[in-house]
């Protein structure tokens, strides 16, 4: 689809589109231990749309485009981490926006040479960027 960035607000306003992030922690030896972070996007779900096919179609294709937010909100030259996509969610029932239904896309960000190696300030300050991005893109943190 290919949005520009001045185009990205709009169309976050327009899905309610927010985002969430969240520690990735893992046990090693007995001790938990942070390894990376997880990044949920949400936007909200068509519901002016008949329910069935036609609703699920318009979910489908807002997986589609939360996707097409990550990456344009992480520039090639900045991936640095690994990032696995957890299967997607279609409707999402989550407190912070009313139970209202969300379409949900979560990613799993963590050390691309070795999954158990901690999260450095640098981690740290390379997420607070992407959360500054995302900001800048309309996306609203934790819900509209």
């Amino acid at each position: 689809m290919g949005r520009s960035d001045a185009e990205w607000p709009a169309w976050a306003r327009e899905h309610r589109a927010a985002f969430e992030v969240a520690p990735l922690v893992e046990l090693r030896g007995g001790e938990k231990m942070q390894v990376g972070f997880t990044l949920s996007l949400y936007a909200a779900v068509p519901m002016d749309l008949p329910a069935g096919a036609e609703r699920q179609q318009a979910g489908r294709a807002l997986w589609q485009e939360l996707r097409e937010v990550a990456e344009a909100a992480v520039p090639d030259g900045e991936r640095g981490a690994r990032a696995e996509l957890d299967p997607p969610h279609t409707a999402l029932l989550r407190p912070e926006n009313e139970f209202k239904p969300e379409v949900g896309l979560t990613w799993r960000l963590f050390h691309e040479d070795d999954y158990f190696k901690s999260v450095t300030n640098e981690d740290r300050e390379r997420l607070a960027r992407l959360e500054q991005r995302l900001s800048a893109m309309g996306l609203k943190r934790g819900r509209w």
